[in-house]
């Protein structure tokens, strides 16, 4: 009998398909992908020098290329003593192929070669630097060249965006095109790709990370870890390991100072003084919150002396339970971090009752009435103005499901916060997906009620707001945010690639994004967008020069002489992705939009303060609508007073850059870091919630009311059905177990 081979139609996994051809099964599959994953390596960063070897080879697959390599290495191993290794130590790198890096492929013809230099750690790359599918472009422009500016930007001015001014990255996640294309033939297939598009370094901050050295904080270093012996009675030291027991089962407490300061003033007698009674005074320690209470007092009840260690409020409230809550919120934190830390401490702090009691009464009304403050100040600059605002929605969770949404309206050149608005899914009959316009129809209406007159608005792509403003907003124009719609343009045109015999257009999408950011930046009437836009379709078929203009007189393109030698080929006029992308770039429903990019407007600075709001009110926590608008209106406040922070510098002067690596971009860049925020307004809003409860006179255990606006009143759950008795849940989940 004959064994069957694990490719034979008679192993088990298997099954006939049509005209009795086999056919595998899901199982069947499964194990090949798997088998096949196994083989895949990504090269993606140096796909571009893999094939160049492979070309100059001669070698037909990629696995001859691997065996060479291979074998080339195991022989460098043979024939050299230092051998490659993840050690620390010198460094010995193998030769390899260099293959000069286009700097512009689609630029001017100018030798370039001057203008590269050897890559640095840490070096702030700048420019257009486009990476996608098989093309990763770097530049790097010395002092010298960057101080005169006569040859560098001369020589790359073009057709395309400015690239001292922007970056943009388009990067695909394609690891292998020997992959299956049963998915990308699906007419719903999202390509995978990311877009970005930002202003300079400078505009972005980047935090260091927490297991950094400062070089500020070594003199408290030193002042905490001394030779020096500390003697005295009041001074006791573990100098064994027996000893450790004393400081884990020790009880901390949250003290001030001018309380020990008194403690220390006081003298104890050892016997009462009370008459007819001289019995022993004894010491008791009792918490109540963070605070504790030391009591000198007789076996008869004689109080000698009585001392706390934290000031006290009206009705007994203790001032560090008070600020203790008030830190957790103004900080950004959540109760249930602390107290488990607190735990770990064995540190008393109030309980959890007592905290949402003092937020609810004190800490959300003084942040609101804050707020409202803070905002006039803040629009008091603006009342002779005609504004360009930027507005932006963030939702508190992802998809159609959030509950929260925050609606943030930034005055552009300033970047002041003007208002936030926060709204409930019950406010909208729990459709998630009409907060939005819902929001920026509240904020608008608030911001002309308080007197500010708006000549621009700049939003993103949402349908309903464009709607909203058209019919109600018509004397205000309305811009769309050009990151968005690059951003679109460039998955539309990745998605274009991924059709058969369209390859090519994937390597062209980043300079078309870069040549649609161009043609938003030089035009100012819609004539003159079309004459550089459309141009795209004769660049990328190697025709620079056409006989009729679209609309006016230009009838070429913007960039100076070409190379000959080019990593990117042209495109065949009329073949398959010429035709997808004319039908991109002629596309009737983005030509009528156009009147919404001309300004060439930019909300990136809201997309950096959205991350912000990330500190106060994380999308894994829940909040009800009060806290979450407070928490929302802590991000703006701390937006506002950090706005105009200076650089940071070291103790030569000197503006300190921090490095970080961009995973989605595949680079390392450097951002300038700012000075260390002071949060000046946090002493004064602390100073209006004392001042709440002090003219608090019924104290906190009086029921809730909730305001007229409190989505609770319209329902007090989220779900369209009340909810049955928790007994009654259990008993139905037993029956459909049994």
């Amino acid at each position: 009998m004959m064994a069957t081979t694990a490719d034979s139609p008679t192993q088990v996994g298997w099954r006939k398909g049509r005209l009795g051809r086999p056919e595998a099964t899901q199982s069947a599959k499964k194990r090949r992908i798997f088998r096949r994953n196994r083989g895949k390596i990504n090269i993606w960063a140096e796909i571009e020098r893999w094939d160049h070897v492979k070309q100059l080879t001669g070698m037909k697959t990629n696995t001859d290329v691997a065996r060479v390599l291979l074998d080339r290495f195991y022989e460098y191993q043979r024939t050299n003593t230092d051998i490659l290794t993840s050690t620390p130590g010198p460094s010995h790198q193998m030769g390899r192929v260099d293959v000069p890096v286009d700097v512009s492929s689609i630029s001017s013809g100018i030798d370039d070669s001057n203008l590269r230099g050897p890559s640095k750690e840490g070096e702030c790359l700048s420019g257009v630097e486009a990476m996608s599918e098989s093309d990763q472009t770097a530049m790097a422009i010395t002092d010298s060249q960057r101080a005169h500016g006569t040859g560098v930007k001369k020589h790359m001015s073009e057709s395309f965006i400015d690239p001292f001014e922007v970056s943009i990255d388009v990067t695909l996640d394609d690891d292998d095109d020997d992959g299956d294309d049963d998915d990308k033939d699906d007419p719903d297939y999202e390509p995978p790709c990311n877009i970005t598009i930002r202003p300079g370094a400078e505009t972005f901050e980047s935090l260091p990370l927490e297991d950094e050295d400062d070089e500020d904080d070594e003199d408290e270093v030193r002042n905490l870890e001394t030779t020096q012996e500390e003697v005295g009675p009041g001074i006791r030291k573990i100098k064994t390991v027996e000893d450790i027991t004393t400081v884990l089962d020790g009880q901390p407490c949250l003290t001030y100072i001018g309380q020990l300061l008194v403690l220390a003033m006081v003298k104890i007698s050892h016997k009462c003084e009370v008459a007819n009674c001289s019995r022993d005074v004894e010491l008791s320690t009792e918490f109540i919150g963070s605070a504790v209470y030391l009591q000198w007092a007789c076996q008869l009840g004689h109080i000698h002396f009585k001392w706390c260690s934290q000031y006290v409020l009206n009705q007994r409230l203790h001032a560090g339970d008070l600020l203790l809550s008030s830190a957790i919120l103004l900080s950004g934190n959540n109760f249930a971090k602390v107290d488990l830390m607190a735990r770990m401490l064995n540190l008393k702090i109030v309980s959890k009752s007592t905290f949402h009691k003092i937020q609810r009464f004190y800490l959300v009304p003084a942040i609101e009435e804050f707020w409202k403050e803070h905002q006039r100040e803040i629009l008091s600059k603006y009342n002779d103005d005609r504004l360009v605002v930027l507005g932006d929605g963030r939702n508190d969770s992802p998809g159609h499901n959030a509950q929260y949404c925050s609606y943030t309206i930034m005055e552009n050149t300033t970047k002041d916060i003007l208002e936030i608005v926060t709204m409930d899914k019950r406010e909208t009959e729990r459709k998630s997906g009409n907060m939005e316009k819902a929001c920026f129809v509240k904020g608008m209406e608030s911001l002309r009620e308080k007197n500010i007159e708006m000549k621009e608005v700049v939003t993103d792509a949402h349908l309903q707001i464009t709607a909203v403003m058209k019919r109600t907003y018509p004397e205000i124009t309305h811009s769309y945010d050009i990151w968005h719609v690059a951003k679109n343009l460039g998955k539309k045109i990745v998605k274009a690639g991924q059709q058969k015999l369209c390859k090519a257009l994937q390597k062209w999408s980043s300079h078309i994004v870069n040549h649609f950011w161009y043609s938003c930046k030089k035009a100012a009437t819609y004539e003159e967008f079309l004459d550089v836009w459309l141009g795209v379709l004769h660049h990328v078929v190697d025709e620079h020069e056409w006989v009729l203009p679209y609309v006016n007189t230009n009838n070429h393109c913007d960039h100076g002489p070409l190379t000959d030698d080019r990593e990117r080929e042209w495109l065949k006029k009329g073949d398959p992705a010429h035709v997808a992308l004319r039908k991109l770039v002629l596309d009737k429903r983005f030509l009528n939009n156009v009147k919404y990019f001309l300004n060439f407007r930019s909300t990136a600075e809201l997309e950096i303060f959205q991350d912000l709001i990330l500190m106060y009110a994380g999308k894994r926590f829940a909040y009800s609508p009060p806290v979450y608008r407070a928490r929302n209106l802590l991000a703006a406040m701390d937006h506002n007073v950090h706005n105009n922070r200076e650089a940071k510098r070291n103790k030569d002067g000197e503006v300190i850059q921090h490095r970080h690596f961009g995973k989605k971009s595949g680079r390392w860049s450097a951002t300038i870091l700012k000075e260390e925020k002071t949060y000046p307004h946090i002493r004064d809003l602390k100073k209006h919630i004392l001042a709440k409860r002090l003219a608090d006179k019924c104290g906190m255990q009086r029921q809730l009311e909730l305001t007229a606006t409190d989505p609770r009143q319209i329902s007090q759950h989220l779900a369209r059905i009340p909810p049955p008795p928790t007994s009654v849940i259990v008993q139905q989940q037993l029956e459909r177990r049994t």
